[in-house]
């Protein structure tokens, strides 16, 4: 155990916890319809959390967004606004018995208008969080920029934002420039900094791109595939695809401040492909050996050779990690229980 003091901060190493993140829910709050194998659900999303709270370390709750409502807009003469609203009001309860950490809206968030999501937000036990969405009458933060929540000495800073959309009453400022000056505010308060992020491909990786020094960026607004690793851009990002089917399960451990985070999922499907196309260039036969089989093929011999440094690389990269982040993709499927008390 190393103890780390100093700038005000003084905790116990190592340092582990689990974020449960959901995004681009949608309204959902039952399983889909699939007949074979039907995803989802409130109920099973929280035996998934109550689960995860029995174990001995700290787990944290947070959506990126596109949580209460299937659109943008909704429209009486179009949509059921009854129907909508009460699945909103659904979703606030179960999320109030879940105890989730933090929530950054999205642009469906606002589907009924800015008043009432500020009346859910005022039967919400969580926190919502955006610093680059204001009133565009009195130019006043909507919500608060960014949230600190402590463990044993060990400070987590969340901060939300969103893409640009269109909405009356809601300015939106270009959320790179506002996310990086909330965390040149909170940055020498917090130890670990997580960025819930609703919005476009192309703010996503300006984002990604900007060498501002957040650790994570949970997104919602993209693919509604479930990340199966953080990608390969300088912070790990995650989606759990859309209509609440799936949750990531991010575990991470930190043993040394001073050291890389390794994303153990990333360097694994490395050393799965590189041990696939080796697998391919053996035709069948296990035992060949490839050195024999190609030795008059220098360019294949390089390729092979190459994915030999990879799965070499990639193993010293995990076998050496002292700070890693791993993911579990969970599905919310029949095998999951439901907990009896939601829903």
């Amino acid at each position: 155990i190393i103890l780390v003091a100093g700038c005000n901060k003084s905790y116990s190493l190592p340092m582990n916890f689990t974020i449960i993140h959901s995004s681009s829910v949608w309204g959902e709050t039952e399983p889909c319809g699939w007949p074979k194998n039907p995803l989802g659900g409130l109920a099973r999303k929280a035996s998934i959390i109550d689960n995860e709270k029995l174990k001995d370390i700290p787990v944290i709750v947070v959506d990126s967004g596109d949580l209460f409502f299937s659109k943008s807009n909704l429209y009486a003469d179009k949509d059921n606004i009854e129907a909508a609203i009460i699945r909103s009001k659904i979703i606030t309860d179960c999320n109030n018995e879940m105890y989730y950490n933090a929530f950054n809206p999205g642009a469906r968030d606002f589907a009924l208008g800015l008043s009432y999501l500020k009346r859910i937000e005022d039967t919400s036990n969580f926190n919502f969080i955006s610093c680059n969405l204001f009133n565009s009458n009195t130019k006043e933060r909507i919500f608060d920029s960014h949230l600190i929540e402590d463990y044993d000495g060990f400070k987590i800073g969340y901060i939300g934002a969103t893409s640009s959309f269109d909405k009356d009453s809601i300015l939106i400022r270009e959320p790179l420039s506002e996310i990086t000056e909330v965390y040149n505010q909170i940055s020498k308060k917090t130890d670990y900094v997580i960025v819930l992020f609703n919005g476009t491909k192309s703010d996503l990786d300006r984002l990604n791109k900007s060498g501002v020094g957040f650790d994570l960026i949970l997104r919602s607004g993209g693919s509604s595939r479930t990340s199966e690793n953080g990608g390969s851009g300088k912070t790990p990002v995650y989606e759990s695809g859309n209509k609440g089917k799936y949750l990531n399960k991010i575990q991470v451990s930190i043993a040394d401040i001073s050291s890389d985070m390794i994303d153990i999922d990333l360097y694994e499907k490395k050393i799965r492909q590189s041990n696939k196309h080796l697998k391919n260039k053996k035709l069948g036969d296990s035992s060949a050996n490839l050195d024999e089989i190609y030795k008059d093929k220098p360019k294949i011999l390089d390729t092979i050779n190459n994915h030999r440094k990879i799965i070499k690389a990639s193993s010293k990269k995990i076998d050496n990690a002292k700070n890693t982040i791993k993911t579990n993709k969970v599905a919310l499927n029949t095998k999951v229980d439901s907990k009896p008390e939601i829903l």
